[in-house]
């Protein structure tokens, strides 16, 4: 039987998560058709390999595709909270409503921090060539400041 659209989905996402508390194939498969999904060893191999193809090459490169990209879903949910603590403080017509909102913010910041700590984000700097700096800030000096700037 060949599943198709959100019940393919469904079917993968349990097949991961049972991969990766080490369920056995049978395990998988009666775990799948308690939600109501009835599949057959050879599709669950099928759908096994099409994890593993789409996983990467690398651990780092699963990680990345297969955890980063909820993370960052997760940390924008983060940010949305954060943004919703912040109205209901503004929001508050009493001291403890704006004590419960605040505490709220805390909690919800923390766990972003702890989030973000554990997912390494790349961050992307160019690498500036210092002797084509120096050329062109000779450059500038020899032609002289502009007429604007003598001003």
């Amino acid at each position: 039987m060949y599943l198709k659209g959100e019940q393919k989905l469904k079917a993968i996402s349990i097949i991961k998560t049972g991969l990766a508390v080490r369920m056995t194939p049978g395990e998988i498969i009666r775990q799948l058709a308690r939600k109501g999904i009835e599949i057959s060893e050879r599709t669950y191999r099928r759908l096994k390999l099409e994890i593993y193809q789409d996983g990467g090459e690398t651990v780092s490169e699963i990680y990345h595709k297969q955890i980063g990209g909820s993370l960052f879903e997760q940390i924008l949910s983060f940010q949305e909270m954060e943004r919703q603590c912040w109205e209901l403080y503004f929001q508050a017509k009493s001291a403890g409503e704006k004590f419960r909102a605040i505490s709220q913010l805390r909690l919800i910041s923390q766990d972003k921090m702890k989030l973000t700590q554990h997912f390494p984000i790349v961050r992307r700097s160019e690498k500036l060539d210092y002797a084509q700096i120096k050329d062109d800030l000779k450059i500038l000096d020899s032609e002289g400041d502009s007429e604007d700037l003598k001003n």
